[in-house]
């Protein structure tokens, strides 16, 4: 994969963090995932590119720091809410940092799908066993979260 790509949604990743909560996110450094391992992660933000190349892109998190960006984006919702709220700012913020990246992307043709999330402690998502999944991590203040890109 084009090392072009991943700076793209590395970059995007930490400029929609700092202009929509004021949030520096401090980059770590990219490895390969183990699809095998468990991990973390209780909110996945998930989405399908398609074009010049092919794959997935995930936004991953852990509530608390869902919780934090809700505060921040002055999005109010009763405690019976919070989950879809919560599920609609993760799915819309990945959808952003994708749609960003893909944009700066000029010299390939890529569409993205519609936004989805997957929660749960130690969820599941199929990633593609012929090819590579890059993690990109972050830390910020309010804890980690990390962009994953699958692409082929």
């Amino acid at each position: 994969m084009d090392a072009k790509i991943i700076n793209h949604f590395l970059s995007e990743g930490m400029h929609a963090f700092e202009s929509m909560f004021n949030i520096r996110p401090e980059p770590k450094e990219p490895h390969l995932l183990d699809i095998n391992a468990g991990h973390p992660w209780e909110i996945s933000g998930l989405l399908g590119i398609t074009g010049d190349f092919k794959g997935v892109v995930a936004f991953r998190l852990h509530k608390t720091l869902a919780s934090k960006m809700l505060a921040l984006s002055g999005i109010e919702c009763t405690p019976a809410e919070y989950e879809d709220t919560a599920i609609g700012l993760v799915s819309e913020f990945t959808n952003i940092i994708a749609g960003h990246a893909v944009t700066a992307i000029k010299e390939y043709s890529i569409d993205i799908s519609p936004p989805f999330c997957v929660m749960g402690h130690n969820h599941s998502i199929a990633w593609p066993k012929s090819y590579p999944v890059i993690v990109i991590p972050f830390v910020t203040t309010y804890g980690p979260f990390e962009v994953d890109i699958c692409l082929k």
